[in-house]
């Protein structure tokens, strides 16, 4: 998805939520600070690494207070979990129904 659309889902998932004026712009304004820090024009650019690094390179600068650390850190994972549909702490990969059997084991499918 691009990165217009990404933004607009973000928006669309905001008032879906119910969320106030206020939180919807400084959402999209971290967000928006992201995607152009890492220099992020779709998202299958997006690695959960980037947003580590985000969010240390902001908890290193001073002017940064930890108010808007926490702002940052909440809108990254807003994004991650209800636009991006990954989970916080795993990477998106293709996921299968059927769960994968434990190495060294077999299963018979009939």
């Amino acid at each position: 998805m691009k990165r217009s659309l990404i933004l607009s889902s973000l928006r669309i998932e905001l008032r879906r939520k119910q969320a106030g004026y206020p939180t919807e712009k400084n959402t999209i304004r971290w967000v928006r600070t992201f995607l152009d820090q890492m220099s992020i024009v779709h998202s299958s650019q997006i690695r959960n690494w980037q947003r580590d690094l985000f969010l240390s390179e902001l908890k290193n600068k001073d002017e940064a207070s930890y108010e808007e650390q926490l702002q940052a850190k909440s809108s990254l994972l807003f994004l991650y979990d209800r636009v991006l549909k990954q989970t916080p702490g795993f990477a998106s990969a293709a996921t299968t129904d059927e769960p994968e059997s434990s190495p060294g084991s077999f299963r018979i499918t009939g």
